[in-house]
């Protein structure tokens, strides 16, 4: 279990240090999203970013398109999220069981950004009910998941048109994949014609559920889930099923 202090200073300015010889890079062995000096102000930045990603990364699509059905009627009638989310738990808790120095610190500033996360979803949507918390993977914590959820409807998401065959491509690089009633925009590594999609070449930037009076999404995802546009659609399911 790593110790690493979140409080710890930078290391010193070039300046203050002896001129060595280069070093070779040496590759880093993986951590947890709380044992990264980072973690804490990214993940503030991203949560509040994410917690309103279905209003400015989508426009309207129509009625009975997948995972989007126009914005509808609100409500103010509160909803909560599930504590465990199959093999994903709250980050708060996850944070405290490591045991990892400055893990509390960070725990604190995720509950914070959850809880104004929510505060702005709720805003967007006229006062509506909602409810944001961010899960970290019960056996491998370096998988992060933001979840959403808002009593109103919401745009399917969109993407300019592309025509990847006038790309030499095989994928556009932006596209918007359904999985049932989920819908997931996804961003693609560009794949030249002829040759096979690799499957790490897929990201997952956020999948929805929407109806009239409920939006559900998952984004902000970490770790190999994000090149899984099935499994995180799997989640929102998971949370739609809950809420609902």
């Amino acid at each position: 279990m790593t110790t690493e202090d979140f409080g710890a200073a930078g290391h010193p300015a070039d300046t203050d240090r002896p001129h060595s010889p280069a070093q070779p890079d040496r590759p880093a062995a993986p951590r947890a999203l709380w044992t990264r000096p980072w973690a804490a102000g990214l993940a503030g930045l991203v949560v509040g970013a994410a917690a309103v990603g279905t209003t400015w990364v989508t426009l309207a699509d129509g009625d009975g398109a997948a995972g989007g059905s126009g914005v509808g009627p609100t409500s103010t009638s509160k909803l909560a999220l599930p504590a465990t989310l199959g093999t994903f738990v709250e980050f708060q808790g996850a944070a405290r069981r490591s045991g990892s120095r400055g893990a509390d610190q960070t725990a604190q500033r995720i509950a914070k950004s959850d809880a104004e996360s929510t505060r702005l979803l709720s805003r967007a949507y006229g006062g509506a009910g909602a409810a944001v918390r961010t899960y970290a993977q019960r056996d491998d914590a370096s998988t992060t998941v933001l979840v959403s959820a808002v009593r109103g409807g919401s745009p399917a998401p969109f993407v300019p048109y592309q025509d990847a065959a006038a790309l030499g491509l095989v994928r556009p690089m932006r596209e918007v994949r359904t999985v049932g009633d989920v819908a997931c925009l996804i961003v693609n590594q560009p794949t030249p014609a002829g040759q096979t999609p690799r499957p790490d070449s897929v990201n997952v930037d956020h999948c929805q559920r929407t109806k009239e009076g409920l939006t559900v999404t998952v984004g902000n995802i970490s770790g190999d889930l994000r090149t899984s546009p099935d499994q995180v659609a799997a989640l929102v399911e998971d949370v739609w099923s809950d809420v609902t």
